[in-house]
């Protein structure tokens, strides 16, 4: 006796162990309406090798009772659509890292050129001086003093002579150099909250604010829209 043979798409995998899950559809005749309909059944189908994926186009055929609910396996795979696609999403997740990682790198190089030096340009001018300083007479120092690369740390930090305590000063002003910073920025921010407290404890104010930067209709705005907007303008003046 023949085996019973369907051919159906793999709507489902991954969710259970060496078993897919197989939409056959089938055409039927409707003799109430005269016309062909459409039926679709699902079936529990054991996939030994799990190589199978969503997508694919495949013939299962019958088989001894595998469990409850599974009585099919695949036979064959007719289309192998579910593995292309695997294939693009894997190569889309590379694409995807690639880009970011670009985009990162585009980033730093913003960066340095906004403030002027790589990040962790100190930890390797460190090392440099370290080199410089280490098993040389204070002859070789001065000579290794005018080497292009001293002269370009030189400049970068205001040091007019290096010695072996140089290091330490360098560190100190790096150290300083972020408090600064740290306290620049606080300042700000609390000046830009402070701004934005007073244009929002008096309406009119806020709505001329908005005004002034080409809000249209400030006036018709509801109160949170109107903070987002005026903490917007404020933050862009800092």
């Amino acid at each position: 006796m023949a085996r019973q043979n369907f051919i159906g798409l793999v709507v489902s995998q991954g969710k259970m162990q060496k078993t897919v899950k197989v939409r056959v559809e089938r055409k039927v005749f409707n003799k109430r309406i005269n016309k062909e309909l459409f039926r679709r059944k699902d079936f529990l189908v054991h996939d030994e090798g799990e190589i199978t994926r969503e997508g694919d186009l495949v013939r299962i055929e019958s088989t001894r009772p595998l469990s409850k609910w599974k009585s099919f396996a695949i036979a064959e795979i007719i289309r192998n659509k579910g593995q292309q696609f695997a294939q693009f999403e894997a190569q889309a997740k590379v694409d995807v890292l690639n880009e970011e990682t670009e985009k990162t790198k585009q980033f730093l190089e913003r960066r340095e050129e906004r403030l002027g030096y790589q990040n962790g340009q100190l930890l390797r001018d460190i090392r440099v001086l370290q080199s410089h300083f280490a098993n040389r007479s204070e002859q070789e120092l001065q000579a290794q003093e005018l080497s292009e690369e001293i002269q370009k740390i030189k400049e970068r930090y205001g040091v007019d002579n290096f010695t072996p305590q140089t290091l330490t000063t360098l560190v100190k002003l790096d150290v300083n150099a972020i408090e600064e910073d740290l306290v620049s920025q606080k300042e700000k921010i609390d000046n830009a909250q402070s701004r934005i407290a007073n244009l929002m404890a008096d309406r009119e104010k806020a709505i001329e604010f908005l005004k002034q930067n080409q809000v249209n209709s400030p006036e018709s705005l509801q109160k949170n829209i109107m903070k987002n907007l005026v903490r917007k303008y404020v933050m862009k003046e800092l």
